[in-house]
């Protein structure tokens, strides 16, 4: 196949062997120039990716190589040169729009077991198996409907399960009205973890505590998801009993950090 753009020609060929994969060579001629550019893709290019590869002949057109100077790699958005994740990352979040940056801080720093982080992490990221991910990733093992187990009401998916759930929106109430706060359901479970609330004071302590507070209520949500999959459901006088106890499970590895607080069990669960 030949493709000409803007005074190159460019010749895809497909070179095959009984013993070898075919695959696609790509050459662009230049007409004024002492070089030219030969590339060997991985893949065979499909004839929607032809466009793309105009494209990409453009691109090469607009370089200006000097073989008198050595090949060298330079990353102008770093100032030392050389590529680096953080720069571009730093680069694409100061673009207009840019996706919102997850307070992983937030997760990471909580003190709770790694395993309820690493959970919430990926709950926040949309990454655990609600029955809406099942049916995307297996739709032909998809053997139940979409609804959410602990309601009955709705299609199951992260922000439902762990934000607008009507049980789950029980859950986080009784939490806000410990912590004397009024609360309005955000969007997403993203949000959730992007807003900072002092409920239980802007000390370092109180920090602390909303942090174990809130990433354990996700935990012990999905806890009670499974359980009730498997016929064992609870009230959500229970559910919320689990959580505090969960809490000071978590908190016999932080006692620096409980030790003091005015919520001791018995007004937690009274």
């Amino acid at each position: 196949m030949v493709v000409e753009s803007d005074g190159h020609i460019a010749v895809l060929g497909r070179l095959s062997h009984k013993s070898f994969r075919s695959f696609p060579c790509l050459l662009v001629l230049g007409p004024t120039r002492p070089f030219s550019w030969n590339l060997n893709f991985r893949l065979n290019l499909s004839d929607s990716e032809i466009e793309d590869l105009e494209g990409f002949i453009r691109l090469l057109d607009g370089l200006h190589l000097s073989p008198s100077v050595l090949d060298a790699r330079f990353w102008p958005l770093s100032s030392s040169g050389p590529f680096s994740v953080k720069s571009f990352f730093l680069t694409l979040s100061q673009f207009s729009g840019s996706p919102q940056v997850f307070p992983s801080k937030f997760v990471w720093n909580s003190q709770v077991p790694f395993k309820v982080k690493s959970f919430v992490w990926l709950a926040a990221h949309k990454k655990v198996n609600t029955n809406d991910m099942l049916q995307v990733r297996r739709p032909y093992k998809a053997l139940s409907l979409d609804i959410c187990i602990l309601c009955m009401k709705y299609g199951e998916s992260v922000d439902h399960l762990f934000l607008h759930c009507s049980l789950t929106i029980g859950l986080w109430h009784r939490l806000f009205q410990l912590a004397k706060l009024d609360w309005v359901p955000p969007r997403s479970i993203f949000d959730m973890m992007s807003i900072k609330f002092n409920g239980f004071g802007s000390s370092k302590r109180g920090l602390v505590l909303w942090q174990a507070a809130s990433i354990t209520l996700i935990r012990v949500v999905w806890w009670e998801r499974n359980a009730r999959i498997l016929r064992i459901k609870q009230e959500i006088q229970s559910i919320f009993e689990t959580l505090l106890f969960s809490l000071l499970l978590f908190g016999l590895s932080i006692p620096r950090f409980l030790r003091g607080l005015p919520l001791m069990c018995y007004n937690l669960i009274g």
